[in-house]
């Protein structure tokens, strides 16, 4: 079972803030898979995505669960130890840059996973919920918003451990596999999101392609 965990200390977020580690930790949640297996269903190269998985392991976020002789060699298998949440305190002490490749990590999996959802039927409980509200705040409401997500998370994390619980003690029991989502963010041009050429006739924003690549060691701070 993955544990959450709440990360505070800058090196360790650093450590495992780019953006392959992300997705390598989001993937082994609950799940076993060897690095051949991982880069296969990131479709990353095997030799990066094998260094991260080692380097993850080093900082005891990942472990070692089996391994498998395969065509002559040795195949290692892995899973998630623990299932990182950066602090407030952590979060403030990250440079924008760092801040942002995190964030357009954890974006576009939670797309991912809604898109496959709507296809799929993920929606067609009764009970299933998904709503979006826009509108404006003054810095208390915004602080409201950020402490109550904050402690619907923590509920979340203890809905969850729970079920994982009673579902490991009665294996016969349904198991929903269940996402759930929760966002506090600021749109400065919500005029430039409903509109494909953007606000005031200009283009919409450029995509993550056009973007130039960064080397996140480059942008921070010494020392974190």
């Amino acid at each position: 079972m993955t544990a959450p965990i709440e990360i505070t200390d800058p090196k360790l977020v650093r450590a495992y803030a780019h953006p392959l580690r992300i997705q390598i930790l989001a993937l082994l949640d609950n799940r076993i898979a060897s690095p051949r297996e991982i880069a296969d269903e990131l479709g990353s190269p095997l030799s990066n995505t094998a260094y991260h998985v080692r380097q993850l392991v080093g900082l005891g976020l990942v472990e070692l669960v089996r391994r498998t002789a395969r065509r002559g060699a040795i195949e290692h298998h892995y899973t998630a130890k623990v299932r990182p949440t950066i602090t407030d305190e952590g979060w403030a002490k990250l440079p924008a840059i760092l801040k942002r490749a995190i964030a357009d990590g954890n974006v576009q999996r939670t797309l991912g996973r809604v898109v496959s959802a709507s296809q799929r039927g993920g929606f067609d409980r009764e009970d299933s919920h998904h709503s979006l509200t826009a509108g404006l705040l003054d810095t208390e409401g915004w602080t409201s918003l950020s402490r109550d997500l904050a402690q619907m998370l923590k509920r979340i994390e203890e809905v969850v451990a729970e079920s994982e619980a009673r579902l490991e003690r009665d294996p016969q029991k349904a198991a929903i596999h269940a996402t759930i989502v929760l966002m506090l963010f600021e749109c400065h041009d919500l005029e430039a999101v409903a509109s494909p050429h953007g606000a005031k006739g200009k283009r919409g924003r450029k995509g993550a392609d056009d973007a130039p690549e960064l080397d996140l060691d480059d942008v921070l701070p010494p020392g974190a």
